[in-house]
C-alpha cells in the first residue's frame, strides 16, 4: 500500500472506533485504534501514533496492543513463530 492508502486506512479506522464507542464497549474501540497505530506505524506518521499512545484513558492500552503480535492477515501466509 501507499502512504497516502496508509494514512486514509488509519483514519478510517479512527472514525469506525469513535462511532463504535458510542454504542460498544472500549475492547472494540481501544482494538479500532490500535489497528489504526499500526496502520499510521507502517506510513512512518511516528507522530499520530504518539498522540495515540498518549491519550489518558486509552493510550496504555494501545500500548499494550502494540506490544502485542498482530494476528495473521486473511488470505495471506501465517507467520512463522
Amino acid at each position: 500500500m501507499t502512504t497516502a492508502a496508509l494514512r486514509v486506512s488509519g483514519w478510517s479506522l479512527l472514525l469506525a472506533g469513535a462511532g463504535a464507542g458510542i454504542v460498544l464497549p472500549h475492547p472494540v474501540t481501544t482494538t479500532l485504534w490500535t489497528a489504526a497505530a499500526r496502520l499510521f506505524t507502517r506510513a512512518g506518521d511516528r507522530a499520530m501514533v504518539a498522540r495515540l499512545t498518549s491519550a489518558t484513558k486509552f493510550g496504555p492500552r494501545i500500548r499494550r496492543g502494540l506490544a502485542r503480535r498482530p494476528a495473521p492477515r486473511l488470505g495471506g501466509l501465517i507467520p512463522a513463530a
